[in-house]
């Protein structure tokens, strides 16, 4: 048996969009942040006796592509005996937290702990984008920028969790899975929405932006570059057909109190990927009174605090937040 565990990411630059024809492959280049605290733990055992795969997630996520990936994996693999996998999440699932990238990055990983041969990094997040796209970003940890590229495409590392300690807080405004998978939701911005090729004009300056800003640690720079990116990559969505409104009211109200705290003196800025959640970045002595305030905000439902997180780690027992997953029962993860 393999334990295996994965950060998610949150897109500070974002790739909201499939290049056409290629429903793995993204359109436009991604800047990432690998988010400690937010994790996934994938437990993976073989079934020499069994006639097929078993696989579940706890809480409930989507078992049918889980099992189609597994499949794939394990014949890119050379994993020849079916296995036993089972999900678990210490944050909300399918509710916009990057839930399925640290996921399948934590799969994948269980998955390469059993095949004979050791798999590069390259052939990895070939692997673990085919199970969400940005899983490949949780593969490495700091920041980290993915880029289209042929089957895999360019998955690197421009600064590793240690170069800035940044506070990363995430206002979760709704437990509840999104109506509109992002899978499908870039796949209408994409054939549907009047501004998706703008959107992808106007990401590559987005990008420079924020890489300059990372390596500089200047968090005006880049909190200005990732909250512009996030609500056009949102206007683009709501320019789909049928529009696509992955927000709530309290959805809004974090984002007038964000630029509240910002009139006042206090430096935050947030960013928003596909779902009602809202994520603020803010310097970790600044993170006590930018976490009283959001938490403050009617209709918040908790503040999941974390930082710059590293890579996937492979463990021999079950990290203590997943073991009532082995047991049958949700596991409880850390919040404020």
């Amino acid at each position: 048996m393999i334990w295996a565990v994965a950060n998610a990411n949150v897109a500070l630059v974002k790739y909201w969009g499939r290049a056409p024809g290629d429903d793995h492959q993204p359109a436009g280049t991604s800047l990432s942040l690998t988010l400690d605290g937010l994790v996934s733990g994938a437990r993976v055992e073989e079934r020499p006796d069994a006639g097929a795969d078993h696989v579940a997630w706890v809480p409930p996520g989507p078992v049918g592509d889980l099992r189609r990936f597994v499949a794939l994996a394990r014949g890119r693999l050379g994993i020849e005996r079916p296995v036993d996998v089972l999900i678990t999440s210490n944050f909300p699932v399918a509710a916009g937290l990057a839930s399925s990238a640290s996921a399948y990055a934590a799969l994948t990983t269980a998955l390469a702990a059993l095949a004979t041969d050791i798999p590069s990094a390259d052939r990895l997040a070939a692997i673990a984008r085919r199970g969400s796209g940005s899983a490949c970003r949780s593969l490495l940890g700091g920041f980290v920028q993915w880029r289209p590229g042929e089957e895999a495409g360019a998955v690197t590392q421009i600064a590793p969790p240690e170069h800035w300690p940044l506070a990363v807080l995430a206002a979760v405004t709704d437990n509840g899975p999104k109506r509109v998978p992002s899978r499908e939701g870039m796949r209408r911005t994409r054939d549907t929405s009047p501004y998706f090729d703008a959107w992808l004009r106007v990401g590559a300056a987005d990008l420079d932006a924020a890489r300059a800003a990372v390596r500089s640690r200047d968090l005006h720079a880049l909190g200005t570059a990732a909250e512009r990116n996030a609500l056009r990559m949102h206007a683009a969505a709501l320019g789909a057909d049928p529009p696509l409104l992955y927000w709530e009211a309290t959805t809004v109200a974090v984002i007038r109190e964000v630029w509240r705290l910002r009139e006042d003196g206090t430096p935050a800025y947030f960013t928003i990927d596909a779902g009602p959640q809202v994520k603020v970045l803010c310097e970790p002595a600044d993170s006590p009174r930018v976490e009283r305030a959001l938490a403050d905000v009617p209709g918040v439902v908790r503040i999941l605090r974390s930082r710059p997180g590293g890579p996937p780690r492979t463990l021999r027992e079950p990290p203590a937040w997943a073991v009532h997953a082995t047991l049958g029962a949700p596991p409880v993860g850390e919040e404020a």
